[in-house]
Parts: C-alpha cells; sequence; structure tokens
C-alpha cells in the first residue's frame, strides 16, 4: 500500500465499552502504519501512542475523514463534533441497530486501505435547525439535530397542549406528551418508535409525529423542508423543552415556541460501498 503522510483520520470512540477501545487502538495502530495521522478527542476514555488527542471544539480542524467505532449514539456525536467543518463520517457498528454505521468491527482492517487511499463516496443526509424564541418572537436559543427535535413536557405527570403550525397556518393543537420533528434519517429513530412512517434518506422532508397524543387525531404528517414547522406550548402552565437528537435540551420559556426547518449544513458520510437502504431496514428490523 502506498504511505499516505497527508491523510488525517479522527477516531470518535464509545470509550465505556472495552471493544470499541480495542478496535479503535487496533485501528490507529493499522492507520498509523500507513503514515496518516490520527486524531483521537480528548475525554474519549481512549487514548493510543499512535494518535493525537484533541478537545472536542478543535477535534474536527483538517480532518479528511472520521472514523466512529460504537453505536448509532456514539455517530451523534461526531456528528456534532465535525458537521461544520464538512468531514465525512464512518461508522463502525458496536450498537444494536447500527442504522448509521457503514461496517462492522472485522471489517477494519478493509477499511482502513480504502480509507488511506480515499476510496469511498460521499452521502449528504438533511439536518434541522432549531431556533427557540421568546413571547415576542427573539430568538433565546439555537440548536441542530441530524435524527430528531423533540418538544416534550418536563412534568412527568402533566399532559402539554402543542400548537402545530406549518408555514403560517395552525394546523393542530394537540394534548401530547411530546411532538417529534425528524429528519429521514430520524425516521427510524424516535419518531418511528412513536409510530411515524419510514422515509427513504433521498426524500427531503420533515416528519412531525406527536406522541401518545390525548385526541381523535393521531397521524403523522410530512411536511416539505422548506416550509418552517412551529410548535408552541398552549393552555396555560405548558412547560416543556427541545431536545436535539436526545443530546442537548433547551427551555423554551412561557409564551415561547419552537421553529424548525432545514439546517444549514448537511451530515456527511463516507460510503465504502452504495448504501442499500431497504436492506438495512430490512436487516435491522428482521422483515421477511
Amino acid at each position: 500500500m502506498t504511505p499516505s503522510p497527508n491523510k488525517v483520520v479522527g477516531l470518535v470512540v464509545h470509550g465505556g465499552r472495552p471493544t470499541a477501545c480495542e478496535a479503535a487502538t487496533a485501528a490507529a495502530r493499522q492507520l498509523a502504519e500507513t503514515g496518516a495521522q490520527v486524531v483521537g478527542v480528548r475525554g474519549d476514555a481512549w487514548s493510543d501512542a499512535s494518535a493525537e488527542l484533541r478537545e472536542p471544539g478543535a477535534f474536527g480542524a483538517g480532518l479528511d475523514v472520521a472514523v466512529v467505532i460504537g453505536g448509532d449514539g456514539t455517530f451523534l456525536r461526531a456528528a456534532y463534533l465535525v458537521r461544520d467543518q464538512g468531514v465525512p463520517l464512518l461508522g463502525v457498528n458496536l450498537g444494536r441497530l447500527g442504522f448509521l454505521s457503514e461496517i462492522e468491527v472485522m471489517d477494519i482492517p478493509a477499511m482502513v486501505q480504502r480509507v488511506v487511499a480515499g476510496d469511498y463516496q460521499v452521502e449528504e443526509r438533511m439536518t434541522l435547525s432549531v431556533e427557540v424564541r421568546d413571547e415576542h418572537g427573539g430568538l433565546i436559543g439555537h440548536s441542530w439535530a441530524l435524527n430528531e427535535a423533540s418538544i416534550e413536557r418536563t412534568v412527568p405527570q402533566r399532559l402539554i397542549v402543542l400548537e402545530v403550525l406549518v408555514g403560517e397556518r395552525t394546523f393542530a393543537s394537540l394534548p401530547t406528551d411530546a411532538v417529534v420533528c425528524a429528519t429521514p434519517t430520524g425516521s427510524t429513530a424516535y419518531a418511528f418508535s412513536a409510530r411515524g412512517p419510514i422515509l427513504s434518506p433521498l426524500v427531503d422532508a420533515i416528519v412531525v409525529v406527536p406522541v401518545a397524543p390525548h385526541s381523535l387525531f393521531d397521524r403523522t404528517i410530512v411536511v416539505d423542508p422548506n416550509e418552517t414547522v412551529t410548535v408552541r406550548p398552549v393552555d396555560g402552565d405548558n412547560a416543556c423543552v427541545v431536545s436535539t437528537d436526545g443530546r442537548e435540551s433547551l427551555p423554551v420559556p412561557n409564551g415561547g415556541s419552537v421553529r424548525v426547518l432545514r439546517g444549514e449544513s448537511p451530515v456527511r458520510m463516507a460510503r465504502l460501498v452504495p448504501f442499500d437502504f431497504y436492506g438495512r431496514v430490512r436487516q435491522k428490523f428482521g422483515l421477511r
């Protein structure tokens, strides 16, 4: 194999799993043997002499590709580390479902050769931009999501009433536990658990799914990503937060609202072979 001294490969590792740490060590050493520079995330509870450790905020700078060793949760964390730098992610599955992963752990040696040779395609996945606004419409918080933004109650024993608007028009006021706004990528995550539809990642759309609604209407709606979905608590004391990919929660003030629209930047995924979405769904859900 021709050495690739200019290739810079990041590793994002589920440090709480010994198997992930072992796989990361093996991958780092194999990458270093090719002449590639290996970069890890400080705080991942994993390290090797062949890897430079960086603080999370500086991790994505100059990377050609980031290899994620863990499950879908680790992949989502990696996406937050490198999306703004446009770094493609390649997932090595050590989780249960592994919808976002590309390969299994036994495929790491072959993956190393492909990565250092630049022998992969890049697929872009739509994201969501999430804005929290106060009662006067002023922006007070902002985040983004690859899978979903979930507007949720904060008092477990109390329902909240959430008004859902598409554009400037009210669609429905729903007494519910939560409303999930998901991307096609997120349609197989929380939205799926709430009985939402499965969408192909080739479709650009926002899926709006009520969670356990106390209403005769319990259907999902699919919205064009150029439209804005607004969700706001109404009818008195409806304390809630918006959670993005289960990673970050922003409080929604009294009289405030959450605006969800297409994200400014996609998440880029490295593919070693063409992605068979329907085969992945069939495999992960045990369909015959």
